[in-house]
């Protein structure tokens, strides 16, 4: 079996309660909050960190890396995993070219090593010491010494399809200290990269803008505990519980009842919890026959899939199964192109609804603080959750 599979287990020093998997040509981003463990998997991957009580298995293309089971535990020297840290790690003493070749295996030559370094954009920094690069060339040099520790010989020149090979790449938040411009030129080349190198690689990020950028999958992780993973659009938009929505920055975060409608159509009862639950309003939602009628829920409101319309509009501008409502605007705060915005439905004033609404809309609304707007809600922008009773 080709890629990263990971089963991992320990209560100490930290609780870990890890299961994922990458596939060969994949990137998957491990997010969470600071503490929350990515780092100790990545770590544990490579052999770094290996607890006493640490159970499970981690295999990689096929090969037992770990495996408490069977006895098997390979130590850092004997597993091809390339780990590009946060803050490069490179021995200041030695010059780019001596970093990178002392982590390469017998396929590599000098040659071979100086023809990588060249591909990365280093070809005339190579005897500089890393006291003499920028953060960007820095994050190069380490990306290139993960590369020769990952594959076994170098890269088959003019290949028509990227090259497997038997190791993972690991990235620890490579790009959070350096500028912009530099992370940017990052980016393309990790993404040439994958254009030659099929490896799992898997990337450590609190910045969930470059997991959904850059990332197949994500992997939400929280005190140690992977709680969902999927495709970066589906797990931000759909998060499996209040706790997800919480750590994928889901803010406009409410609680209901969920009723039975017609077949394929269902009622959420938004909750105005400043009163009583018999006073709310009702949204029309999918029904996927998930949740019980009668359900309490928390919900979730995707923004990205609310319209905004002048108040007044007729009618006739609601979509059918669309769930029309009156909102006063609280607050506009301008950041930029995009202002976040505070609303307050007319219907239940104890709640609030925040938006990211473009300054061109605005002003083509000709709407501001106090103002009224109307929101169209599309079923499919509501995802609700059964509420844990334990």
């Amino acid at each position: 079996m080709t890629g990263l599979q990971v089963q991992l287990r320990s209560a100490s020093p930290i609780r870990l309660e890890a299961e994922f998997d990458c596939g060969a040509g994949e990137l998957v981003a491990l997010v969470g909050p600071s503490g929350s463990g990515k780092t100790s998997m990545l770590r544990a991957i490579a052999g770094l960190w290996t607890p006493t009580d640490i159970q499970g298995q981690i295999r990689v293309a096929g090969q037992a890396w770990l495996d408490t089971a069977a006895g098997v535990q390979l130590s850092p020297q004997e597993r091809r995993a390339g780990l590009v840290f946060q803050h490069y790690a490179l021995f200041p003493h030695m010059t780019a070219l001596a970093n990178v070749a002392l982590a390469a295996g017998p396929g590599w030559s000098g040659a071979d090593v100086q023809t990588l370094l060249a591909r990365l954009g280093l070809a005339e920094l190579s005897q500089r010491r890393p006291s003499q690069l920028s953060g960007g060339q820095q994050q190069r040099v380490a990306l290139a010494r993960a590369l020769v520790r990952v594959m076994p010989r170098p890269i088959t020149a003019h290949a028509s399809t990227p090259e497997t090979f038997p190791g993972v790449l690991l990235l620890d938040e490579p790009f959070s200290a350096v500028d912009a411009p530099t992370r940017q030129t990052l980016y393309r080349e990790l993404a040439a990269l994958r254009q030659k190198v099929s490896v799992p690689m898997v990337l450590v990020t609190h910045d969930l803008q470059e997991a959904r950028r850059l990332a197949d999958r994500v992997v939400i992780v929280d005190a140690g505990q992977t709680l969902q993973t999927g495709e970066p659009a589906r797990v931000f938009a759909s998060p499996r519980n209040a706790r997800v929505a919480e750590l994928v920055g889901i803010q406009n975060h409410f609680e209901g009842r969920f009723f039975k409608d017609e077949p394929g159509w269902g009622r959420l009862h938004w909750t105005d919890v400043a009163s009583s639950e018999e006073l709310g309003l009702d949204l029309a939602v999918f029904d996927k026959n998930k949740i019980n009628d009668g359900t309490r829920v928390t919900w979730v409101l995707n923004g990205e899939q609310v319209d905004v319309m002048a108040d007044g509009e007729p009618d006739s501008a609601v979509q059918p199964g669309h769930t029309r409502l009156r909102c006063q605007l609280l607050e506009v705060l301008s950041l930029g192109e995009i202002s976040l915005c505070t609303l307050r439905p007319e219907a239940l004033p104890s709640q609030t609804i925040t938006l990211n609404l473009t300054s061109r809309l605005l002003r083509r609304l000709d709407v501001g603080a106090g103002g009224w707007v109307q929101l169209l809600i599309a079923p499919g922008a509501l995802h609700i959750m059964p509420v844990r009773t334990t």
